[in-house]
């Protein structure tokens, strides 16, 4: 029901990252995977091209139940919904299946799963289109699961289920939450080691006939915990091919690099704990309608007004698990167990918390890796996984007690009782504040003081729905103490309280998981806009590549749509693209490419052929206010308004006959042409230069060191044919009346190699990001690869150990299946 308008129509999930950004780069992958018949090493279609694995272009795609469904599926957009759905649904069975390993009634499991599967802190991730959260969301009470089983008797299987599981998960492409989890899982495989000696020792022997307390006795949980880490290790190493490569990337040569290295130490740390929970959305942990959220529905939508940009998710996990949690500490089985769960979950939330609490700060000072990261609230999966695991335990305590020894003379249930209608109690004075106005005044006047007007419209506005939330929240657990008072009056069985508790688990998190739950009509966006489709009849049977430079999506230059056309972009976004392009088009975080706007020279330099501009979008006609653009910083200078006007090419038109979009053409130069000059300069030096007005990109070649060739600096008379062009290999024909450069305006990367009539040449860093080829005099045939020695390394030791990990599996089933058959039998 929850996803009954995605299921039973042909419409796709909405998720603000998935459209256009996830699919139109799933898409490319999955296309050029199916034509070449292999993963490819480059991305060809955005910021000048970027490597595929190395920069995670693929994102989750080779993630096992991704590939299945995006490599299999007729409709890729139908396919990228249903990991969704499908990871909720799995999210409820392993659930059930952790909690019963804990020795959970199947009562309790049932509870825990549904509440975990349908707790808004996951579910909420579908709108944003964050599906790597809700993958690893997904898979961490199947890894909690695997690793208990492992621990509590460690087997080679067992051993190989959690390292392909440790391989899926890094397969997701979310190194953050996936970090998050393998942290959580690693702390829990000390504590259950730990216990496991703490068990030995109240024994007289430890199990082995050695004393307690002998180092034997100790040898044999620390032998368990360093299998856990074997198997650990072997997981990461089966995936190394994507990990190594991905981290030397993003350290050598992506974006991020410029980030890092641009700030300071408080610049570094704010950016870290950016995207935190704030204490608005800590009480959003009661009433979850108290932060508000930018959700384009009706009620939600600018109801958002908290601290952070904007939100499009919630961190709710549901009143319910969380008073059903709270009743797991008045006694009962695995007192140590229920301890370290609310640690785990009181770490979580207030490592979330950022720089609120100095709980961050310690992680971000002390814990390797932390500092790459930002968004600590990620970490709230963790919260909610243990609020959901002791909510079973709760229900089971729940259920522990007798109605037959619950009499007025008995305290048999009462602790549990006054917790619950304490929480009614705590959650009603609540709903009386909220209703009265007075909670958020004082919450305004003392913890919120500095919120702007802005954001005091945001409140106003949802007003009306925390006073709602507020008294959903009392009514919620009040129902809950009702029914445990009439079980424990016998009024009701057990199995009407079970009913009770999982119909309130699914009414609390399900009323906000519809907000976040919404569909689009993809066929109808995927139309070509009539801007596109005049760029592909013009170049309908043309074989020379071009780019396109689109000022949509803001004008920030960073529109990916047209790719899902065909057409190659000199912008678009990605979030570990090349370092050095982005100096050269003067793209600084999510701003515009101002080199590529503002330098004719920078466009033709990257065989920039159209431009696109969406005038009604940017409320400036680029033909009819051409004197509007430079003051608006979006377009360079443009004296004569025929200059413009001679430029386009297809004009589309609003109803009102207001333009709606224009395509302008670009004199650019050829992707593959030959230069006989050749101009140095360092790389502090070479992008100012390439501004300037000296600059000739038509006749030279910057370069961050003289050539291996001897160059005359003449023009050069010749010819460039493309043979192939595939996304990571390239074949060009070359003629040239002297020695030169084979300019190709792609990206440079360490794994491009050349071969030139059949001999290595040397792959030339150009233009700062570009690349150039030398080539002799006459006729040369010219071949461009990609191919990371990186990557193939780590795959081939992944491959050995998968293969071990298999082979001694298989090995190990024929032998006991022999030795099974050489017993006698009587």
């Amino acid at each position: 029901m929850l996803f009954g308008s995605f299921i039973f129509s042909d419409l796709m999930l909405f998720g603000s990252d998935q459209i256009p950004g996830g699919l139109v780069l799933r898409e490319a992958f999955f296309s050029t995977l199916k034509e070449l018949g292999r993963v490819p090493g480059w991305q060809p279609g955005i910021l000048g091209g970027i490597p595929y694995a190395e920069s995670l272009s693929f994102a989750d795609s080779l993630y096992p139940p991704s590939f299945l469904l995006l490599f299999f599926g007729d409709d890729i957009h139908r396919a990228l919904s249903w990991r969704f759905v499908l990871h909720v649904v799995l999210a409820g069975f392993f659930m059930f299946g952790w909690m019963r390993r804990l020795g959970a009634s199947r009562a309790a499991a049932l509870v825990a799963g549904t509440g975990y599967m349908l707790a808004p802190v996951f579910v909420s991730l579908v709108y944003p289109g964050h599906d790597g959260k809700v993958f690893v969301t997904a898979l961490a009470p199947l890894l909690f699961w695997a690793v208990e089983r492992h621990l509590a008797r460690p087997t080679l299987h067992r051993f190989t289920f959690i390292a392909l599981l440790v391989a899926a998960t890094i397969l997701t492409a979310h190194f953050q939450m996936a970090y998050f989890l393998f942290g959580a899982v690693g702390i829990f495989a000390v504590f259950r080691c730990w216990t496991i000696w703490r068990d030995q020792a109240r024994r007289r022997d430890g199990g082995d006939g050695k004393p307690a307390g002998s180092l034997g006795g100790a040898l044999r949980p620390l032998a368990r915990l360093a299998s856990f880490l074997g198997a650990s290790l072997a997981g990461a190493a089966v995936v190394s091919a994507f990990v190594v490569p991905a981290y030397e990337y993003v350290s050598q040569a992506s974006r991020r690099t410029l980030t890092s290295e641009s700030q300071d130490g408080r610049e570094a740390m704010e950016w870290s704990s950016s995207w935190s929970i704030h204490p608005e959305e800590a009480m959003g942990l009661l009433v979850p309608e108290f932060p508000g959220a930018n959700v384009a529905s009706e009620g939600w939508s600018s109801t958002y007004w908290g601290r952070n940009f904007f939100k499009l998710n919630s961190e709710y996990v549901g009143v319910v698990l969380l008073t059903l949690a709270a009743v797991s500490f008045a006694g009962g089985r695995r007192r140590r167990l229920r301890f370290f769960l609310a640690a785990l979950g009181g770490a979580a939330f207030l490592f979330s918390l950022g720089a609120h609490t100095p709980v961050w700060r310690i992680f971000y000072e002390i814990v390797p890796g932390v500092a790459l990261f930002r968004a600590p609230a990620q970490a709230m999966f963790l919260f909610g996984f243990a609020a959901a695991t002791l909510a079973g335990l709760g229900l089971d305590r729940l259920l522990s007690y007798s109605p037959a020894r619950s009499g007025r003379g008995r305290p048999e249930g009462r602790p549990a009782l006054r917790l619950l209608g304490g929480a009614a109690a705590l959650l009603g004075i609540l709903a009386l504040l909220a209703q009265s106005g007075a909670l958020t005044s004082l919450w305004t006047a003392t913890i919120y003081g500095d919120i702007s007007e802005e954001r005091s419209r945001a409140l106003a506005e949802a007003l009306p729905h925390i006073r709602q939330g507020a008294w959903l929240a009392f009514l919620l657990t009040l129902g809950l103490a009702a029914l445990f008072f009439g079980f424990l009056r016998g009024r009701l069985g057990a199995g009407t309280l079970v009913a009770g508790v999982l119909a309130l688990a699914v009414i609390d998190p399900v009323r906000i998981d519809r907000e976040f739950i919404q569909t689009f009509d993809f066929q109808r966006w995927a139309q070509p806009a009539a801007s596109t489709r005049t760029i592909l009849d013009l170049e309908s049977g043309n074989t020379e590549p071009y780019r396109l430079l689109s000022y949509r999506d803001g004008g920030n230059g960073q529109d990916v749509l047209p790719m899902y056309h065909g057409l190659e972009l000199a912008g678009g976004h990605h979030p570990n693209d090349l370092a050095r392009y982005r100096e050269l088009i003067g793209m600084e975080g999510s701003g515009p490419p101002l080199h590529l706007y503002g330098n004719r020279n920078i466009r033709a330099l990257l065989n920039v052929r159209y431009v696109l501009w969406p005038d009604a979008e940017l409320g400036v006609s680029v033909v009819d206010q051409p004197e509007r653009l430079a003051d608006a910083g979006l377009w360079p200078p443009i004296e004569p308004d025929a200059s413009i006007r001679e430029a386009v090419v297809g004009r589309s038109a609003l109803a009102d006959g207001r333009a709606l979009a224009t395509v302008l053409s670009e004199a650019g130069l050829p992707r593959a042409r030959l230069v006989g000059r050749a101009t140095v300069k360092s790389d502090d030096e070479a992008v100012r230069y390439m501004l300037s007005a000296e600059f000739d990109p038509a006749s030279e070649v910057v370069l961050p060191a003289p050539p291996p060739v001897e160059l005359d600096g003449l023009a050069v008379d010749g010819e460039v044919a493309w043979v192939v062009r595939e996304a990571d290999k390239l074949a060009l024909s070359v003629e040239s009346d002297r020695p030169a450069l084979l300019v190709v305006a792609d990206n440079w990367f360490p794994a491009w190699t050349a071969r030139v009539d059949g001999e290595d040449a040397e792959v030339l860093r150009a233009y700062h990001a570009l690349r150039a080829v030398p080539v002799p005099a006459g006729r040369s045939e010219v071949e461009m690869r990609y191919e990371s020695r990186s990557i193939f390394r780590w795959l081939a030791i992944g491959a050995v150990v998968l293969f071990a990990l298999l082979g001694s599996n298989l090995a190990h089933i024929f032998i006991g299946r022999r030795r099974a058959s050489a017993e006698p039998r009587g």
